[in-house]
């Protein structure tokens, strides 16, 4: 099978090339920035989802059996526009598809971006639309926070935060329940197949509800540092946080702490995970047994003191 993998260098999309690359699939892969150097038999593309036309797929698309879109932004910031990753550049990919008979296509959205609470929400769930109304078979997967190895963007706050010996707890966050990686890689590795389930819009979450303070605690006990003191953030000093975030992100710095986060997490990330697990038979991996089995390293535990 041949799959074009959109996003391939984040933490998902990698992940995904990855593991479909070890399977003997041939994958292509779509990034704003192409690796210099990478590993496996993943075949790198650069350009820029949100400024291509339909065209510009075309030569990608061949041969291909199945998109996986991993694609996606936190908020607009130089450079970087959420309508153009999020919806536009899907239109754009959708007209592509049909022209060159590609069927499946499996879209990486979020949980929760129906409420469009934010430009990054609202541009997503304007993506889910235009898929949603072409008639491709089309599976879209609403992960909730995803947990992994590797760290990036939420998950590599989360870590920061655990290296601190006083955490602070902001105020007004919804309950998470944590996916871990592998078990979001093997669901759209599953759905890649022609034979699989199409026309889905499925949630993907964790078999637990943790709050934002104890998945930080979770990390910390993950990395073998005693309990820290916590410290609550007023309202007040979080926004200047979050203004800190966006004028940060104008130098070309993409921090996870910005006003989309601050528009975002009063909701968390849960749902119902059911309609997954009757689709795929995947069993949700609980985050602290996964973490249990993969004891965190010097490499993770250095990681953490740098961004913190």
């Amino acid at each position: 099978m041949r799959v074009l993998v959109i996003g391939a260098t984040g933490l998902i999309g990698s992940a995904v090339a990855a593991h479909l690359d070890a399977e003997a699939h041939e994958v292509v892969g779509i990034s704003r920035q192409g690796p210099s150097a990478a590993l496996g038999r993943v075949k790198h593309v650069a350009f820029d989802l949100a400024s291509s036309s339909a065209e510009k797929f075309l030569t990608a698309l061949a041969g291909v059996d199945a998109v996986v879109n991993c694609a996606g932004i936190l908020q607009d910031a130089p450079g970087e526009s959420t309508e153009g990753v999020h919806h536009k550049g899907i239109v754009s990919l959708i007209a592509a598809c049909k022209t060159m008979g590609v069927r499946r296509f499996v879209h990486l959205s979020a949980i929760g971006v129906e409420r469009e609470a934010s430009s990054f929400s609202a541009s997503k769930h304007a993506g889910e639309a235009a898929l949603i109304a072409s008639d491709l078979d089309w599976v879209i997967l609403r992960p909730s926070v995803v947990i992994g190895r590797a760290a990036y963007g939420g998950s590599a706050l989360m870590r920061g935060l655990a290296a601190l010996s006083i955490q602070p707890v902001l105020p007004a966050t919804g309950p998470l329940q944590l996916i871990w990686l592998d078990d979001l890689v093997r669901t759209i590795h599953f759905f890649t197949r022609a034979e699989a389930p199409a026309r889905q819009v499925v949630e993907i979450v964790g078999p637990r509800q943790w709050s934002f303070a104890e998945a930080v605690s979770l990390l910390r006990h993950w990395m073998r540092w005693p309990q820290a003191r916590t410290l609550s953030v007023p309202s007040w000093l979080s926004e200047i946080l979050y203004k800190l975030g966006d004028a940060v992100s104008a130098l070309g710095w993409r921090p996870p702490v910005r006003t989309t986060a601050a528009r975002e997490i009063p909701f968390g990330a849960a749902g119902d995970g059911r309609r997954w697990r009757e689709l795929t038979g995947i069993v949700p991996t609980d985050i602290e047994a996964a973490l249990s089995r993969e004891p965190a390293s010097v490499q993770e535990r250095w990681f953490a003191k740098c961004i913190s």
